[in-house]
């Protein structure tokens, strides 16, 4: 099995990786959004739900209810995320606009959901409890896709990060954090840095995440209000 040591991977590793060429070797690319962070609202993670995102929901595995704001959003639905195991999940459901539908699995994650016809009219979101309780996902109307700048680390994988980065409108700067929650302990940052207009980072030594490890990439000290704020980060995952 592939073992990171202290010099990045070269270019044709990420591309066998990318290709599937690497066995028991993922790549995992996630980003987000987040439209407006307010100096009296932040730290904010990097989501459209805005404000922190909601993991005491999911600390036990959820039915997972959808619902758009919209009648005509009817299509497919398709959500990603984890099981009450840690394992990788993926259940497809057929919206029905304004009321919400149910999921047959339940998930302790959901990281990602796609609107699989074209742009969404209204904001889509994924709940739990019911289809008016706490946002764990959401699509903002035109998107067709989540931004969210959180994941968890499947079970039976350790997680590699070789690049993060975030960027904030115009002349801004914010501080860009990156929390990170091993089983059992609290969140904790793992990797702090201030920015205007454009930050990234590449791990020259990627940062080693065991499997259930949750991310969550956060904006603090934002300079002004209405601040919009995307981050991103890339993650080889390698099967125990």
């Amino acid at each position: 099995m592939y073992q990171f040591h202290n010099e990045r991977p070269s270019p044709e590793f990420y591309l066998d990786v990318s290709r599937s060429a690497i066995p028991n070797a993922l790549s995992i690319h996630k980003f987000g959004a987040n439209f407006d962070i307010d100096q009296n609202t932040d730290p904010e993670s990097v989501w459209t739900g805005s404000g922190l995102y909601p993991w005491s929901s999911l600390s036990s595995a959820q039915t997972i209810y959808c619902i758009s704001t919209s009648a005509s959003d009817t299509a497919t639905l398709t959500i990603e995320g984890l099981d009450a195991n840690y394992d990788q999940q993926t259940e497809t459901v057929t919206l029905t606009g304004t009321t919400a539908v149910t999921t047959s699995n339940t998930f302790i994650r959901v990281f990602r959901m796609t609107y699989e016809d074209g742009a969404n009219v209204g904001d889509i979101t994924a709940r739990v409890t019911s289809g008016t309780g706490t946002v764990v996902a959401k699509i903002d109307a035109g998107y067709a896709q989540t931004l969210m700048a959180v994941y968890t680390i499947p079970a039976g994988f350790t997680g590699y990060m070789v690049a993060l980065d975030a960027t904030i409108d115009g002349t801004k700067t914010c501080q860009v954090v990156m929390y990170h929650r091993l089983t059992g302990k609290p969140f904790r940052i793992a990797h702090v840095a201030e920015s205007t207009g454009h930050y990234r980072y590449d791990f020259r030594v990627p940062l080693k995440l065991p499997e259930k490890t949750d991310i969550d990439i956060r904006i603090d000290q934002v300079s002004s209000n209405d601040a919009r704020v995307t981050a991103n980060f890339d993650i080889i995952l390698l099967k125990d």
